[in-house]
C-alpha cells in the first residue's frame, strides 16, 4: 500500500485498521486489540492516548469524518495511529469527495515539520470538506428562515425539524475533530500547538464549531417563533368557539324551553308567540353580544389590551 516519505516525517495509508499491513506498525498490547476490535464498525469516535514514557508519546482511534443525513449505518470512519516516528491510517477514499484533493494535500505535507502536521493537514481538509457542505446547509436555512415569515405550516414545521437533526450531526462530527486537537496538545505537548498546520486546523475546527452553534441557535429562534405562531393560532381558534358556543347559547336555552311537550303551554296559545319567540332570541342574543364585546372578547385580543391601556393613559 502506498507510503509517502517527507523530509520530517512518514505516512502509510494502508487498507484498514485490522489488515496485517496496518497492525504491523502497532505496537502489541491490550488497548491496540480492543481497538481494533471495535473499529469493525464503530458508531462512535474512539479515541486513545499513550503519555507514559517520555519521548514514545502516541495516540490512537477511529473517527467518523463522513455521515449521511438519511441513514444512521451510511458513514466514513478515519482510523489512525500516530507517534513520534510512525503515522499510519487506513485508506482514504479522496474520490468519494470532490472537496479532498489528494495530490494538493500530499505537496502540502512536504513541508510539514512532523508526523503530527502531516495528522493536522489531513483532519484540517477533512474539515474543509464539512465547511464546504456547510455553505450549502446555510442557504436552505435562508430559505427556511423566509418560508416561515411567508407560509408557516406543518410542512415548514416538518423542514425545521429536518434541520434540526442535519446540525446535530454536524456537532457530532466537529466534537470529534476538537477531542483529537486537544488530545494532541495533551498527548504531545505545548511545542506541537507553534507548527503551522495545527494552529491553522485548529482555527479552521473553531470556525466549523462557530458556524453550527450559530446555526443552531437560529433553528432553535425558529422553533420558538413556531411555537409562539401555533400557540397563538391555537388559542385563536379555542376563544373563536368559545365565543361562537356563548352566542348560541340563547338559541338553545329558548329552543330546550319551547320544545318541552307538557300539555299546559299558554305561550303556544299565543297570537304572536312566534313572533315574540324570535324577538326573545334575538335581544338575549343581542344582549350577550355586546356583553362580551364590552369585555374584549369578540376581537382580536391584543388589540382589545393595547386600546384598554391606551385608554387608561
Amino acid at each position: 500500500m502506498p507510503q509517502y516519505t517527507f523530509e520530517n516525517a512518514v505516512w502509510h495509508e494502508e487498507d484498514g485498521v485490522e489488515d496485517y499491513s496496518f497492525r504491523k506498525f502497532l505496537p502489541k498490547n491490550e488497548k491496540m486489540l480492543r481497538w481494533i476490535d471495535k473499529s469493525k464498525n464503530p458508531a462512535v469516535n474512539i479515541l486513545h492516548t499513550h503519555t507514559i514514557e517520555n519521548g514514545k508519546e502516541s495516540l490512537w482511534g477511529s473517527l467518523i469524518y463522513r455521515q449521511s443525513a438519511t441513514s444512521e449505518g451510511s458513514r466514513e470512519v478515519f482510523h489512525f495511529y500516530l507517534s513520534h516516528e510512525v503515522f499510519v491510517t487506513n485508506k482514504i477514499d479522496f474520490e468519494k469527495d470532490a472537496d479532498l484533493e489528494k495530490e494538493e494535500i500530499l505537496h502540502q505535507m512536504e513541508s510539514a515539520a512532523s508526523s503530527v502536521e502531516v495528522m493536522m493537514i489531513i483532519l484540517g481538509e477533512m474539515v474543509a470538506s464539512i465547511l464546504h457542505k456547510i455553505d450549502s446547509f446555510e442557504e436552505r436555512l435562508h430559505d427556511l428562515l423566509w418560508a416561515i415569515k411567508e407560509k408557516n405550516n406543518k410542512k415548514t414545521l416538518e423542514k425545521i425539524e429536518n434541520v434540526r437533526h442535519e446540525i446535530l450531526l454536524w456537532k457530532h462530527l466537529i466534537m470529534g475533530f476538537q477531542e483529537i486537537k486537544m488530545a494532541i496538545e495533551e498527548t504531545f505537548g505545548k511545542s506541537v500547538t507553534e507548527e503551522a498546520e495545527y494552529q491553522r486546523t485548529a482555527v479552521r475546527i473553531g470556525r466549523c464549531v462557530m458556524l453550527v452553534n450559530s446555526y443552531e441557535d437560529e433553528v432553535n429562534n425558529m422553533v420558538d417563533i413556531e411555537n409562539v405562531v401555533a400557540n397563538y393560532r391555537g388559542n385563536e381558534i379555542m376563544k373563536t368557539l368559545t365565543v361562537l358556543t356563548t352566542l348560541f347559547t340563547p338559541i338553545m336555552a329558548w329552543g330546550a324551553l319551547w320544545g318541552m311537550n307538557f300539555e299546559k303551554m299558554p305561550e303556544l296559545k299565543w297570537q304572536f308567540g312566534y313572533l315574540g319567540a324570535l324577538l326573545v332570541i334575538i335581544g338575549s342574543t343581542f344582549v350577550l353580544y355586546l356583553y362580551l364585546k364590552r369585555k374584549g372578547w369578540m376581537g382580536d385580543i391584543l388589540q382589545s389590551i393595547g386600546k384598554n391601556s391606551s385608554e387608561k393613559e
